[in-house]
């Protein structure tokens, strides 16, 4: 027994995106924990950690304004890790440890050279290079998901009764169910 289930998905208009609403976290750690999922930065190193203090954090989930910022410096954070170790380099040492922490009332940047190398140091270089990849996966993800928007979707399910379809069908919904916030319908053809 085949079934033929041609789909139109679509994202409902009221699909609720976080991202764009600091104050849609219930608590510091679910705010932290979705700040973490965005920017890989936060995510420590052996010679690198990227780290935001609680009260900031709580700062941010109340007021807009210090959430943007907040992210917009996290963005930035790889790129202030580069340039300190061009920094390093032009003075002629290595930098061999980094971190940064963002306060609510202060920012700091505490970095360790050794004078008389020059270079960058390979674990500070597989972070960043980890960060850049991680970046570019949810760019390509979220590329992908925007084409998918409304588009058209066939997918055929084959079984030996019409129970095993079904099943089939529950599991392909249920995954699709995960990346897609609701269907707009569908129609199936036995």
């Amino acid at each position: 027994m085949s079934m033929r289930i041609g789909n139109n998905i679509g994202i409902s208009g009221s699909y609720q995106n976080n991202s764009n609403k600091t104050g849609g976290y219930k608590s510091v750690r679910e705010y932290s924990n979705y700040l973490t999922g965005k920017f890989g930065c936060l995510t420590p190193g052996k010679n690198v950690a990227v780290s935001v203090t609680s009260g900031l954090l709580r700062k941010a989930m109340s007021d807009e304004k210090t959430g943007q910022w907040l992210e917009r410096e996290l963005a930035k954070a790889p790129d202030y890790i580069k340039a300190a170790q061009q920094a390093a380099i032009s003075h002629g040492s290595r930098l061999t440890s980094v971190s940064i922490e963002f306060g609510e009332e202060y920012s700091t940047m505490t970095t360790i050279g050794v004078f008389g190398e020059t270079g960058t140091d390979s674990d500070i270089d597989k972070w960043m290079e980890k960060i850049k990849e991680s970046k570019e996966e949810k760019k390509a993800a979220e590329e992908k998901l925007k084409e998918q928007k409304m588009g058209e979707y066939s997918y055929t399910f084959k079984g030996e009764d019409l129970k095993s379809v079904t099943d089939s069908f529950i599991a392909k919904m249920s995954s699709l169910s995960t990346a897609m916030s609701s269907m707009s319908g569908f129609d199936m053809k036995i």
